[in-house]
């Protein structure tokens, strides 16, 4: 059987925890995002939200400007383009006593200098809330609702430059539960998430997952635990069958061993390690079951640097022909340093192959960015960033290299 699982750009990580990694979100890029790690949190930056009874409300705005070597991420026939993205945020908190609501909406606007079929409008609103009895205890209530637009360089991506980039609405929610009584850590959340393509001709990339994942730590020192965690993962495809009439819907189930290290100390973020099943709905298809891996680590030598470590390697969903599945391995390592008071950077290297079962194709994709951000005053700063990205494959047409630079104005009221 040649399945047909897809998901274009948007992929869901069903790794450490099986978590589902949301989708890339139209955000601003606030003041010190650059290093948010190491950015200061002092009097001299510290924003200044407004106050409205018992509602503090912030804003953020930004105006980048970017260069694209190759904005089709093509592997011949390569064109270049300058581009503006106009974005602006606005975030309500609230916390009343226990309680806290936070709430907040956020639109990108790109617009290119020549391709205008490129040209796209991203927007996202959410809304949490959580209530915290005790020092140790926090639950929490979260939806959302968003507009995303895939890259041209995620590897299921649309191909045609005649034809713009998918777009998708994504509605989400999200119950997390977490509570620390005495040396023991209990960890509970489970969320819905709806895919729609806009694309009446990508009514097949329309479905909807649920996740769910438990977890038990015992503290061993300090603030490190060591953890136990299971988790499973269903997609139900609105188009539950394929043309040929296989099922599509599937779910993915495994469990980790691992450390979760709360702030407070060198060390801080979650390891762990452990392994996934993934059983299609359709018994024809084969199941196979895989390494499960996920971490997101900072350590932090000095008040001025912080080191971040994020890895993944799990079961994604996929659309690509004749693919049985997919399974992604990813490394980043980043720094980030305050090189002086109002003078911050980072630089990154990643690392990605996707593997797509049952065709023998692998795809792996090397990244290296830097980016430098310069606080004039607590209410604006300018950045200066660059990027490149090189995928080699045994499929010629999944083969780019690709260079972008932007110039960033972020202002915050």
């Amino acid at each position: 059987m040649k399945a047909r699982l897809a998901l274009s750009a948007l992929v869901l990580d069903l790794g450490a925890l099986g978590a589902l990694a949301a989708p890339a979100r139209a955000q601003t890029e606030t003041l010190g995002s650059t290093a948010p790690t190491v950015y200061p949190d002092d009097p001299e930056y510290r924003a200044q939200p407004i106050r409205l009874g018992g509602l503090s409300l912030t804003t953020n705005a930004n105006v980048r400007l970017n260069y694209d070597s190759n904005i089709y991420a093509a592997p011949i026939e390569r064109y270049d383009d300058v581009y503006a993205d106009f974005s602006g945020e606005v975030r309500a908190d609230s916390s009343p006593g226990p309680v806290t609501l936070t709430g907040g909406v956020t639109g990108t606007v790109r617009r290119y200098a020549s391709r205008s079929t490129e040209n796209s409008e991203r927007w996202r609103l959410d809304a949490t809330v959580k209530w915290s009895p005790s020092r140790t205890s926090l639950y929490s209530l979260g939806a959302s609702l968003q507009r995303a637009v895939e890259d041209r360089s995620d590897s299921e991506a649309r191909t045609n430059p005649d034809r713009g980039p998918r777009r998708f609405d994504i509605l989400a929610t999200e119950f997390h539960l977490r509570t620390q009584p005495g040396r023991l850590l209990f960890d509970l959340q489970a969320s819905a998430t709806r895919f729609d393509a806009l694309s009446g001709i990508d009514a097949d990339r329309d479905f909807s997952a649920y996740n769910g994942q438990a977890a038990v730590g015992l503290r061993v020192g300090g603030t490190v635990f060591v953890t136990a965690s299971t988790f499973v993962n269903r997609r139900e495809f609105r188009l539950s069958r394929t043309p040929a009439g296989f099922e599509r819907d599937t779910t993915t189930y495994g469990g980790q061993l691992g450390l979760n290290v709360e702030p407070g100390g060198l060390f801080e973020g979650r390891l762990g390690v452990g392994v996934f099943r993934y059983d299609p709905d359709e018994p024809t298809a084969p199941g196979r079951t895989g390494l499960s891996v996920s971490g997101a680590l900072i350590y932090r030598p000095s008040r001025r640097t912080a080191l971040l470590l994020d890895a993944f390697n799990g079961d994604v969903a996929t659309f690509r022909t004749g693919a049985q599945g997919r399974t992604d391995t990813r490394l980043r390592l980043t720094a980030e340093q305050e090189i002086r008071h109002n003078l911050f950077a980072k630089l990154s290297g990643s690392f990605r192959r996707s593997k797509f079962v049952g065709t023998g194709i692998s795809e792996d994709t090397a990244t290296v960015s830097g980016e430098i951000e310069h606080v004039i005053a607590r209410n604006i700063s300018i950045s200066l960033d660059a990027q490149f990205s090189k995928r080699t494959s045994e499929r010629f047409a999944a083969r780019f290299e690709r260079f972008r630079a932007g110039f960033s104005l972020r202002a915050r009221f």
